[in-house]
């Protein structure tokens, strides 16, 4: 037996030394890592991305392995799911601002609660306009057994108990009474709402949506997710009782709780607010969304356009005052009309012409029949009939976006209720009106086709941006607007560009031209197809896919008629400049130099949006366009449509029928006074959310939990990681990688052009499907060169698992590094993906046997835990123990993480951790430590012997010591299998594991083949020494032969 320490200088005396493990680079014709470590590294590498198997970051690839479309973890959605894996129910409002990839944070609960609870029963409850959107997504993420539920289905299903599977329903149909005692009928485990800011109440009156919702989810065991982008729209009762729906268990009255002590307690727990400023900022530190400019283009009108625009609101003006004048008030349905004709007039002459035409024919149709109705009570019934089509159609939120669903369930487009409404409205005009109307609709025909600036405008816009190659998303609120902008830019456009334009409208989707041959009905996962493959580059559309279609294929969005919702803006370019959108974003208005677009440009845009984005007012130089940038640079303005608090009077309320009548009523300078008065409430609400610190995410907060909670997995950083350990795994399994502009080429197999984070993973777990795993692993490297690791003598692995009572909700994989002055440094997340790819790359051989006593399992296990509840748990349960303990709510009886009554989530939580491996690092020896006197050399010799007898103890077999009469040290054998083996023992003092075999031991090495053992037991100088065992050495490891030269004394000259 021969150690290094103390005796080295007596083997360098002999000839035919076969010194150590080689640092020298592995040839790159053969495998990556030499001498059979192939194989196991395979598996340390497959163990190591299993042991992130509940990690959000790998949760969310793995979840999105089946999907065409690139899939992220974003950090604000890791965020989202380590935070509510924790909990049992899940009960959320997840309220981020449009294009922040709610449906697919949902989509993720949906997976984890059907692999962690197998969940049986999974209701969706959407929109009907979404139904298709919702479907094509659930089978994009791979998830089977969807059923829809429809008028001739509900039956069926009923009749079978709702067999076990994902339901996915128009909300406005199941709320019917006849079909909601059906699906009532049975237990979901999980309820899904989008466009959850529908479900509320309308003063005190409970709608039917809400009953429906309310009574799906009284159980507080059920789970239960709702989504919108407007989770508060300004009438706080409306928003509270949402936030009630979530958690049931609150018993207060909503005045109560109409106060920040609520708000804070409730967000970051049970709801969550995250804006695109945030994300880029706060979460990924780097601009994941584009710049976004609002544009206001003024165009000069005609004379003849400003003459019918000016007749046209001198006309609806004094109708008003003339009514008010003579009933002595202000009744709902004349506004009404007079709004939607200045609407229909501002979007397009041929919805003018269309509106006026209805009202000059139903009037003469009704004129008949005057002296037998009775008018007062036909007034009385359109009042309230106008009031629901404000609200639907003019409301605050714009929550239908042109889609009116009423109790039927009949889905009708804002064309047909306005139609319908000006029929029964003509009654309210007399001759002279009808007159007065005659001459506005000649103007009117005077300025279609060719005479109608607006729309030159257009054709130059769209022409600029398809000329660049960018796709165009054109979007109007009337169906005949866009018919008749399809067929006019139809023919102004060049051939090449007018066949690739498409229109969705609420009553057909028109397709591109070389699909228009085909007699089938198309959908929006059609058009969503046109614009990938580039068949398709302008699209024509009513607000109908302005509601949760994602078109960030498109980058240009055009408002063609003057917008008169803030709201409504936002949300269009919402349905471009989202998650996925790769160039800057251009949304333009279009408007004429005629008095109420002037009055939008001036007021509505230079005003109230601007501050609304920014928190700044904007003057519009006199014949220059405005832009917005909705991406503001100051990182204290906040988002105020969402700021859920009142003012002394209550929370100003912006209507955009309230905005049109005051125009009407009294001109831009009453317009003015109104919005100045929306935003002198908005100024205070700003300044008391900002003193409550509400407007605003917590960057400190956040930072802390992306990095000690997540381990820094996300961004550009964890992308290039990920990368590197697709390089190493395919290496791994020899085959070159080939990196071009196009991505990532592994040659030999179909993995090619690989540029996503999901291809990258994708690709891996191709190459690691077969592996099968097996642990620990122990793996021998050389030294990296990497400074931050170079003094790394060991790399211990651990799969941590975090579980809420007794379900995992959490892991992740913990590197201990022990350097070499026998510190030891934890590396988690990012660290340690970066740490192993190094030590993988760098690997040389393999250890049979790795044996430490583990004082590293348990602290490892304990920090994780420490930190998942710290980061993950605490808030939530602050929030149940606040609401308690302030009386706004009952006891959360069975609410986990926390213990019913608890102070704090420990009874649940609990951590377990598995050993993985190691990777141990060869190279020459730092002596942290003076290294022992030679009289001390024997006592490590005969320690080692000993650490290596009693080794073998351990494992239940027989050693002897022949270290006297063989040419090794130890026999050992197995009496219950027979296995005999022969023992070389060498010892190193220091962290090092570089030995030496003399011709001889190496020679009887190559001999005993399988039988022989080399156990290296080295670090006496840490107190805790270490074996590594490695079978058969001389072919599982790579020597250099050393000789020497030795001069001879012949005599002196």
């Amino acid at each position: 037996m021969k150690f290094s320490s103390g005796i080295q200088d007596l083997l360098m005396h002999m000839r035919g030394v076969i010194i150590g493990m080689s640092i020298g680079l592995p040839n790159p014709s053969k495998p990556y890592t030499e001498y059979g470590s192939n194989d196991e590294a395979k598996v340390l590498l497959k163990s190591v991305v299993e042991g992130f198997k509940f990690h959000p970051f790998f949760f969310m690839l793995r979840e999105s392995i089946a999907s065409e479309d690139p899939v992220y973890p974003f950090a604000h959605q890791q965020e989202l799911l380590g935070k509510l894996f924790a909990r049992k129910p899940i009960r959320v409002l997840i309220g981020d601002e449009i294009g922040l990839g709610k449906t697919i944070s949902a989509i993720m609960l949906i997976k984890y609660l059907l692999e962690t609870e197998g969940v049986k029963r999974v209701l969706i409850l959407v929109p009907r306009v979404l139904i298709q959107q919702w479907v094509t997504e659930l089978k994009r993420f791979n998830l089977t057994n969807i059923m829809q539920l429809e008028r001739d289905t509900i039956s069926r299903y009923y009749d079978s108990e709702f067999p076990q599977g994902i339901y996915i329903a128009s909300i406005d149909l199941i709320k019917k009474e006849k079909h909601k005692k059906k699906v009532l009928s049975v237990t979901w485990d999980v309820v899904v709402v989008d466009e959850a800011h529908r479900v509320g109440k309308l003063g005190s009156e409970e709608t039917q949506r809400f009953i429906l919702v309310s009574q799906l989810i009284k159980e507080p065991s059920v789970n239960v997710i709702m989504l919108t982008a407007t989770p508060h729209r300004g009438k706080p009762e409306d928003y509270i009782e949402r936030l009630k729906l979530i958690d049931p268990f609150i018993k207060a009255d909503p005045k109560e709780l109409d106060n920040e002590k609520f708000y804070s307690l409730c967000m970051g727990s049970i709801i969550f607010r995250r804006t695109k400023l945030d994300v880029n900022d706060i979460y990924e530190k780097m601009k994941i969304f584009t710049n976004c400019k609002f544009k206001a283009r003024v165009v000069k009108a005609s004379d003849e356009e400003e003459a019918f625009h000016r007749e046209l609101i001198e006309f609806l003006h004094a109708k008003l005052l003339q009514y008010y004048s003579m009933i002595g008030e202000m009744p709902k349905a004349l506004p009404l009309l007079m709004t939607l004709i200045a609407k229909r007039a501002s979007s397009s002459p041929r919805a003018a012409i269309i509106t006026l035409d209805r009202i000059l024919q139903r009037r003469a149709e009704h004129i008949k029949f005057l002296k037998t109705m009775d008018i007062r009570a036909l007034e009385e019934e359109l009042d309230h009939e106008a009031s629901l089509i404000a609200d639907a159609l003019l409301g605050y939120s714009f929550e239908d976006s042109g889609l009116y669903a009423d109790e039927t369930e009949e889905t009708v487009d804002a064309d047909e209720i306005v139609k319908r409404f000006v029929d029964k409205c003509s009654i309210f005009l007399d001759e002279k009106d009808v007159e007065k109307l005659k001459k506005l609709h000649e103007l009117a025909r005077n300025i279609i086709g060719e005479r109608d600036s607006r729309l030159n405008s257009l054709v130059n816009v769209v022409l600029n941006h398809l000329r660049n190659g960018e796709k165009v998303v054109v979007f109007t609120e009337f169906r005949d607007t866009a018919e008749y902008l399809f067929k006019e830019l139809g023919k102004r456009l060049p051939k090449d560009l007018a066949d690739k334009m498409a229109m969705i409208t609420s009553l057909e989707i028109i397709p591109p031209a070389p699909y228009s041959k085909h007699a089938k009905k198309y959908d929006i996962e059609d058009v969503k197809k046109w614009l990938r493959s580039g068949d398709l580059y302008l699209l024509i559309s009513t607000d109908v896919a302005s509601e949760g279609l994602n078109l960030q294929v498109a980058n240009v969005v055009i408002h063609y008629e003057p917008t008169w919702s803030p709201v409504k803006i936002v949300q269009r370019i919402g349905r471009v400049w989202r998650l996925g959108q790769e160039k800057d974003v251009y949304s333009y208005s279009l408007l004429l130099t005629v008095e109420s677009d002037i009055a939008a440009l001036e007021i509505l845009y230079a005003k109230l949006l601007s501050w609304m984005i920014s928190g700044i007012e904007r003057k519009v130089p006199i014949g220059e366009e405005l832009e917005v940038d909705m991406l503001p640079k100051d990182k204290s303005s906040c988002d105020i449509i969402q700021i859920p608090l009142t003012t002394e009077k209550g929370k100003p309320q912006y209507s955009e029928f309230r905005a049109w009548i005051e125009f009407i009523t009294g001109g831009r300078e009453r317009l003015k006074r109104y919005v100045e008065g929306i935003l002198a409430a908005l100024v205070r609400l700003k300044e008391q959310a900002e003193r409550l610190g509400l407007t605003r995410i917590n960057p400190i907060k956040v930072e802390k939990l992306l990095n000690e909670g997540l381990g820094n997995l996300y961004g550009r950083e964890a992308e290039l990681t990920l990368k590197n350990l697709l390089i190493a795994t395919a290496k791994l399994h020899n085959y070159e990688v080939e990196e071009k502009e196009s991505g990532l080429y592994v040659k030999g197999t179909h993995m090619t052009g690989l540029k996503t984070l999901l291809d990258m993973y994708r690709a891996m777990d191709s190459l690691l499907r077969d592996v099968k795993v097996k642990t620990p692993i122990t793996l021998v490297a050389k030294k990296p060169f990497s400074e931050n690791i170079s003094n790394v003598k060991e790399l211990h692995i651990y799969e941590v698992t975090v579980y809420v009572d007794r379900k995992p909700a959490y892991s992740e994989i913990i590197g201990v590094a022990v350097k070499e002055d026998a510190s030891t440094e934890i590396y988690r997340g990012l660290t340690f993906l970066k740490v192993f790819n190094e030590l993988l790359t760098n690997a040389i051989g393999i250890g049979d046997q790795f044996w430490v006593e583990d004082k590293f399992g348990d602290k490892v296990g304990t920090k994780v835990l420490y930190d998942y509840r710290n980061l993950m748990v605490d808030e939530y349960v602050k929030y149940l123990i606040g609401v308690e303990d302030r009386g706004m709510s009952a006891q959360h009886i069975n609410w986990i993480p926390r213990e019913s009554g608890g102070r704090d989530a420990s009874h649940f939580l609990s951590s377990s951790q598995k050993f993985l491996g190691a990777i141990v690092v060869v190279g020459e020896a730092v002596k942290t430590r003076p290294p022992p006197p030679p009289i001390a050399v024997e006592e490590v010799e005969r320690k080692a012997m000993e650490y290596a007898m009693d080794f073998e103890k351990r494992n239940q077999r027989s050693p002897e010591d022949v270290s006297k009469i063989e040419h090794y040290d130890i026999r050992s054998i197995d009496s219950r299998t027979g296995e005999v083996r022969f023992i070389e023992v060498k010892g190193r003092w220091d962290l090092d594991i570089t030995v030496e075999l003399t011709e001889t031991e190496y020679e009887y090495a190559k001999k005993l083949g399988d039988n022989y053992w080399l156990y290296i037991v080295y670090g006496f100088s840490t107190g805790s020494p270490r074996l590594l065992a490695i079978r058969d050495p001389v072919n599982k490891a790579k020597w250099n032969t050393v000789e020497e030269k030795r001069y001879r004394f012949m005599g002196v000259r």
